[in-house]
């Protein structure tokens, strides 16, 4: 239902932006995506991971109201370094390695401008992951008697075995600032939340903060001179 829900709200935001917008920015960000979760202690000894993530996004907006609405459709690729383990003197495993993620993201923000510079932006947002690549190891123990027993097993290649859940939140645009009137740079933060299973390593949640940097390119409008 969830994978339903993520197609349909990307599917209507592309359709919505046939509509006539003033202003087309392409959005490059760069940030940490910070996990969460409430159950992370009952499998890991560790503290929740901390993701690196690199986004590409076109906005569509116009800027004549103070009050508008944002589209945002892009792609997130997150680098996901693991190093994760749990268990106890009877039983127990580590993972390790690395995988690599990449997400459509679309969002719908109100965009409200404060003056000719600033602007805050804030609304929902969902994601959704398209493929990943993987290079994780899982180190195992099991200390039975009479013969104690351990081994690895390595998932490796392109497959959407990790961080499949879709995501859904709130995103807000902090600090928006116009550098002149085609660039734009600012803070973003993201709050998600996710079905908690084995291919997120059971976070909950997603605290995600980077740094964007946009370039408008605003529509300009044709006078046809009257016969």
């Amino acid at each position: 239902m969830k994978l339903f829900l993520s197609i349909a709200v990307i599917l209507f935001s592309v359709t919505f932006n046939a509509l006539s917008q003033k202003i087309n920015e392409t959005n490059f960000a760069l940030g940490i995506n910070k996990t969460s979760s409430r159950v992370q202690g009952n499998y890991w000894d560790e503290a929740p991971p901390t993701y690196l993530t690199f986004s590409a996004a076109k906005s569509w907006y116009n800027n004549d109201h103070r009050i508008s609405l944002r589209k945002d459709l892009g792609l997130n690729l997150q680098y996901s370094s693991i190093g994760l383990g749990g268990g106890g003197l009877g039983v127990g495993n580590y993972y390790s390695g690395n995988v690599t993620s990449l997400f459509a993201d679309v969002s719908l923000l109100a965009n409200i401008k404060i003056n000719k510079r600033l602007a805050f932006c804030v609304g929902p947002e969902a994601e959704l992951l398209l493929i990943g690549n993987t290079d994780v190891t899982n180190d195992w123990y099991f200390h039975s008697s009479p013969q104690p027993m351990s081994g690895s097993i390595r998932e490796h290649g392109i497959n959407r075995d990790y961080f499949n859940q879709p995501a859904f939140g709130i995103k807000a645009r902090l600090f928006e600032s116009g550098v002149n009137k085609k660039v734009t740079i600012g803070l973003a933060l993201s709050y998600l939340w996710t079905k908690s299973d084995h291919s997120n390593f059971y976070a909950t949640n997603y605290t995600r903060i980077s740094f964007f940097i946009g370039f408008r390119k605003q529509k300009t409008e044709e006078i046809i001179p009257d016969s």
